[in-house]
């Protein structure tokens, strides 16, 4: 043991370690540390005279005995980390260092494990790799695999042993050269976050969502930390999601009824739902030889629950008007309706919807409308007077209970009507009364044009995106003269 100790000696920094451990060139353990003795819970004689190997018998561990001792016979020297069985079964890691020291009395060479505690730090991180259900990647400075966890494994296929010093450019499908430039862009310490595709070991593809951060040191990058989550069951529903509304959306447009082409009263109509679900509609039905019914409605709101509300008004529509009529009493009846289709003691809020409902009567040339909460409709005469449809009442749905009052207005000649909802209020201007304006002004300069270029070329001035912020319905009515 004496010569063990002056071995020991020779090296200067050893009282500053935790621990060691002396073995021959054999790998036998020849000596040991009081305080390695200590922190691990041998006895001497369960120690000395053993291999080294001893302390880590587990298989995973094995071949990493080999490597170490192989390092060490070649270099005469090895430095990383271990874990150390415990008598207790469990596993302690450990930093060490193996030096090796030229004995004259033995004459051979004897190997000095000097081991520290792997800091608390170290140990954090070690643990969040080990825990996340997040695959995360340490990657060196040109982009290959340092450390794979096992979040990693189950998501890409690729063990550990697989996939380290590989590049990363090998697993993602991007460029190499586009990948590298925006995880330099990391330099500045602002993470990085992409979205891209994978290929997995048994082939198949996985969107992935990446976020990054370097590792610098001395202000220079030294690696970089990649976090990479499985996002394709999410991408799968939200295209699934993307069809379904497509589907809705096509089946919203179908029911809209054809417009009227007749000898004494044309029309047409544009019809521009937002990227959601539409809660607007217009519905036109020839009443008798000299009657026409014609309503265009804004459910308030947007998606799902305001298009349901109107495809549940849009079956009413047909049977409503051709046996109702009259303005004030369609109103009352559609009130009904929704009243009975969300009573008011089964919700938090109301449903509301706004509409103009016009009876066009050839014969006593003649309309008869009701305005409900709705922005007025335009009606132009032959001698250039304009007149806005605005009386009527709440929309239909308000708590405040407000008779409902109809206005009446006379034709002679050519006129032209012009009904929207408010998205094309908000199209035109961020203010009402500018938006409202320039609409009078359209009105008036393009009034002789047929009924679809004055509303193509009111789009085409003022609707510059192809899914406006808000649904757009347009309805434009021109009558002949009886």
């Amino acid at each position: 043991m004496e010569v063990e100790l002056k071995v020991v000696e020779k090296l200067s920094n050893v009282y500053t370690q935790e621990g060691v451990v002396i073995t021959n060139d054999a790998g036998m353990i020849i000596a040991v540390s009081e305080r390695i003795l200590t922190a691990t819970g041998y006895t001497h004689e369960q120690v000395v005279g053993q291999s080294f190997r001893a302390l880590l018998t587990h298989p995973s561990l094995t071949l990493n005995y080999e490597a170490i001792w192989a390092h060490v016979q070649t270099y005469k020297g090895w430095k990383g980390e271990i874990r150390m069985v415990l008598p207790n079964g469990t596993y302690h890691r450990k930093q060490v260092t193996v030096d090796s020291v030229w004995c004259e009395r033995k004459k051979g060479m004897l190997y000095v494990w000097q081991f520290v505690d792997v800091p608390e730090a170290e140990c954090i991180v070690e643990a969040v790799y080990k825990a996340s259900t997040v695959a995360i990647i340490k990657l060196d400075v040109e982009m290959n695999v340092r450390h794979w966890n096992e979040a990693a494994e189950q998501l890409f296929g690729w063990k550990k042993e697989e996939i380290i010093d590989q590049p990363l450019f090998s697993l993602l499908q991007c460029h190499p050269s586009y990948m590298l430039s925006m995880f330099q862009q990391t330099a500045q310490g602002d993470p990085l976050r992409f979205e891209c595709t994978a290929k997995r070991k048994d082939g198949t593809v996985v969107h992935i969502a990446c976020s990054a951060l370097a590792i610098s040191s001395g202000g220079a990058i030294t690696g970089y930390i990649a976090m990479i989550s499985d996002i394709t069951k999410v991408r799968q529903k939200e295209l699934e999601h993307r069809k379904q509304l497509e589907l809705a959306k096509k089946i919203q447009q179908s029911v809209l009824t054809p417009v009227i082409q007749h000898d004494t009263i044309t029309m047409d109509a544009i019809y521009i739902p937002s990227e959601e679900l539409s809660g607007d509609l217009y519905a036109c039905y020839q009443i008798d030889d000299h009657r026409f019914g014609m309503m265009i409605i804004d459910v308030i709101g947007h998606g799902l629950s305001s298009s349901l509300v109107s495809m549940s008004l849009r079956s009413l529509l047909r049977g409503l008007i051709l046996r109702v009529v009259d303005p004030v009493s369609v109103a009352l009846e559609l009130e009904k309706h929704l009243q009975n289709l969300f009573p008011e003691r089964e919700l938090d809020m109301h449903y509301l919807f706004s509409m103009i409902y016009l009876v066009v009567d050839m014969k006593q040339q003649k309309i008869e409308y009701i305005n409900a909460g709705h922005p007025f409709g335009l009606m132009l005469t032959d001698n250039g007077e304009m007149i806005e449809l605005d009386k009527g009442g709440l929309a239909i749905g308000s708590p405040f209970s407000v008779p409902f009052e109809k206005g009446v207005v006379h034709f002679n000649k050519r006129t032209r009507l012009f009904l929207y909802t408010d998205g094309i209020l908000d199209e035109i201007d961020s203010s009402i009364l500018t938006s409202i304006t320039k609409i009078r002004h359209f009105l008036k300069n393009y009034h002789n044009l047929p009924d679809q270029q004055f509303l193509r070329l009111l789009v085409d001035h003022h609707v510059r995106q192809p899914h406006p912020a808000d649904d757009i319905c347009l309805l434009s009515i021109t009558i002949q003269g009886w």
